[in-house]
């Protein structure tokens, strides 16, 4: 089977992925939101594994993506709280090399139970496969500066020479941390961009992390190539279309089991 870039598959990515290695194929990132097992309905039973069994597939899937990776390629995987330190340690221990926990943090979340915290956070790992060169694009995905007031007054600071030197803010914003702050797809204000799929991540939050982690050109144009093995709703390869509409050259994949999700994902991409 030929894969061609910037379309969706309908498939099993335990299958594909392997057929993909096996042709050669690489990527730049693979940014993915794959099941959390947490019992929810995707169409089959994929999220309603043993703990066992829902780690040793998550090592066969990581393995697959760390080798699908170019040498500079990076592995972006949200999970739960549930079962990330697991993850965390098969990256390890697959040598994947860690960049940063990362938190996508939403002041909109609910809870079902009064005998727990409210949930307001999901962690996503970052990994990359070389432990000296990978993407980051820091000036693409900075934030504004949450005071104004103090930028007015010169901050100094001791460099590396000893000397005394004084500090300019970035005109470009704050250098952005490791909590990224975007709320869920709840309520009337996220109704068109909203699908039926139960994990659907918002279409700001993941075009920030394409622009974070995708390689850029000499133009500064993202010109990498961006894999998703579990694509759901499609919101992965719309963002990647948006920013091709805006001049940028990515190449993207999606696979996803699901032919419900394939429609929805093909008819979001219809209507960019």
């Amino acid at each position: 089977m030929q894969y061609s870039l910037c379309e969706i598959i309908r498939g099993n990515s335990d299958i594909l992925l392997k057929q993909m290695l096996q042709k050669g194929m690489r990527f730049d990132l693979i940014l993915t939101d794959p099941p959390y097992n947490l019992n929810k309905d995707f169409g089959n039973d994929s999220d309603k594994l043993s703990l066992p069994e829902f780690l040793r597939v998550t090592r066969k899937r990581i393995e697959l993506c760390r080798d699908l990776l170019t040498d500079h390629g990076s592995l972006v995987w949200f999970g739960i709280h549930h079962y990330i330190g697991f993850i965390q340690n098969i990256m390890y221990e697959t040598g994947l090399n860690y960049r940063r926990l990362n938190i996508w943090y939403y002041e909109n979340g609910f809870s079902r139970s009064k005998n727990a915290p409210l949930t307001q956070y999901e962690p996503f790992l970052w990994f990359s496969k070389s432990p000296h060169i990978w993407t980051y694009n820091v000036d693409d995905v900075r934030i504004p500066y949450k005071s104004e007031k103090r930028l007015k007054t010169p901050v100094y600071y001791k460099g590396s020479d000893g000397q005394r030197k004084l500090w300019k803010p970035n005109p470009m914003g704050a250098m952005r941390g490791d909590v990224w702050s975007y709320p869920t797809l709840a309520g009337k204000a996220f109704a068109k961009e909203k699908t039926s799929h139960p994990t659907q991540k918002p279409e700001a939050l993941i075009t920030d992390l394409i622009k974070a982690f995708c390689p850029k050109n000499e133009k500064g144009l993202y010109e990498g190539k961006i894999l998703d093995p579990f694509h759901g709703s499609g919101t992965l390869g719309v963002c990647c279309e948006k920013l091709n509409k805006q001049g940028h050259h990515i190449e993207w994949l999606g696979i996803e089991l699901e032919e419900k999700w394939c429609k929805i994902a093909k008819q979001r991409l219809s209507n960019i």
